[in-house]
């Protein structure tokens, strides 16, 4: 059901598909934890796709996670946005609580994004965002905060669209006991290419 971008003993890198939660919703569904039997290292929204990084060890699971919550997991996200960004930048913008379906921006923990624009066409951008912290909806959040919201994301202000574009494109995960460092990366979907 899933396609495997990388296994070995302890970790495997799933190509997440749009619209399945990663662990069990309160509302019941499918997930990928129970569906594969896998442990969760880290999240991605229900409607965000790529790299999925889980744990078929305990060790694994603890390693990973770690490396996660101490930042040194590399992460890269392909999204469209609607709107004009500069060519680079960072975002440097507190990320706070859960609230009526999104996260309040501009109070609670410190959370910084960068971002690279790869194209512009017909008031959209294709751009990577690099998220040097892990918050909840942190690039949705970031991105709309500068009047650039992601297409097919109405809780932040963008238009409706046929998926919500946002793709975890690449991810390396740090040299560890678990072994050396592994890069992977998801195959682009379409409409993230002008």
């Amino acid at each position: 059901m899933f396609v495997t971008l990388h296994q070995d003993r302890h970790i495997q890198v799933l190509d997440k598909p749009v619209g399945i939660d990663v662990v069990p919703a309160r509302s019941g569904g499918p997930s990928i934890e129970a569906t594969t039997g896998l442990l969760v290292c880290h999240r991605l929204d229900r409607e965000t796709s790529g790299c999925l990084v889980m744990a078929r060890t305990l060790e694994g699971q603890r390693t990973v996670s770690q490396a996660f919550a101490e930042g040194r997991v590399h992460k890269e996200y392909l999204a469209v946005v609607v709107g004009h960004l500069p060519s680079t930048g960072e975002i440097d913008l507190p990320i706070g609580e859960w609230k009526r379906g999104r996260v309040q921006i501009g109070t609670g923990r410190p959370a910084r994004t960068r971002f690279e624009v790869r194209w512009r066409a017909n008031g959209r951008a294709g751009i990577v965002a690099t998220p040097l912290t892990g918050r909840t909806h942190q690039i949705r959040a970031h991105l709309a905060s500068r009047n650039a919201p992601l297409l097919g994301d109405p809780t932040y202000g963008g238009p409706e669209a046929d998926r919500l574009y946002l793709h975890a494109w690449r991810v390396r995960l740090p040299e560890s006991v678990l072994g050396p460092e592994i890069w992977v990366e998801s195959p682009i979907p379409p409409g993230f290419e002008p």
